[in-house]
């Protein structure tokens, strides 16, 4: 049986301050992304209140999760997405639910 298409919600906790430099490495690390097979679709949001919790959410569609994991767990991706670190995440992977 195929894998179902799935989701990952990452939140980043961003400062204000620091929403430039955050917007600069997220940039380099989607550029990656972007490229990697079962990629469907990314979208970044940011908050629109003043304080929130999360100022952005990257929202990614994959063809599955196993697509997901090559692509995330890559020397690749480890090396384009460094700079993230320095933000921390609370991520799940997601799948439709169907209704």
């Amino acid at each position: 049986m195929a894998e179902e298409e799935c989701t990952a919600i990452v939140a980043y906790e961003v400062d204000a301050y620091d929403s430039d430099k955050f917007l600069d490495s997220w940039n380099q690390a989607n550029a990656y992304i972007q490229e990697q097979d079962g990629h469907l679709s990314t979208t970044l949001h940011q908050a629109a209140s003043a304080s929130p919790d999360f100022r952005f959410v990257n929202v990614t569609r994959w063809e599955s999760a196993d697509a997901f994991r090559a692509a995330t767990q890559s020397d690749g991706f480890r090396q384009a997405s460094a700079r993230l670190d320095a933000y921390p995440i609370h991520a799940s992977v997601y799948e439709v639910v169907p209704t």
